[in-house]
């Protein structure tokens, strides 16, 4: 097994932290941004987007050369946060969880390791 770095340590820190946050918002009840709905639906499903756009690359530089099939992890442990998500979501008065919700999530997450790689593709071997 192989030692954890600091660097490894501080991702691991913001991972939990973000995935906190995204607890935190997902139990708020009729969570809305006082927008008219179109636009209130746009600015919130972009937020899917980037919240697990930013927990994916946490993730990915947490596990950063640790395990061979380290982006395999990654894509099917958010993906598994944001059904677990979706699922808590639905125990909160006035929010329902929505599996297009998922799909949306899924999208901030490739995005996110797409950003790994980019990052990780230029740093010296």
């Amino acid at each position: 097994m192989k030692k954890i770095g600091k660097k490894q340590l501080s991702y691991l820190t913001l991972s939990i932290l973000w995935g906190s946050f995204i607890f935190y918002l997902s139990s708020i009840p009729n969570l809305n941004t006082g927008f008219p709905i179109f636009f209130d639906l746009l600015i919130r499903k972009f937020l899917h987007v980037f919240i697990f756009f930013v927990l994916a690359y946490l993730v990915s530089q947490t596990i950063h050369k640790t395990k061979k099939i380290h982006l395999s992890f990654v894509i099917l442990s958010t993906i598994y946060y944001a059904l677990m998500d979706e699922l808590h979501q639905s125990t909160v008065d006035s929010r329902d969880g929505n599996y297009l919700d998922i799909l949306i999530d899924s999208i901030g997450i490739f995005l996110g390791i797409l950003l790994y790689k980019h990052v990780t593709k230029k740093l010296p071997k």
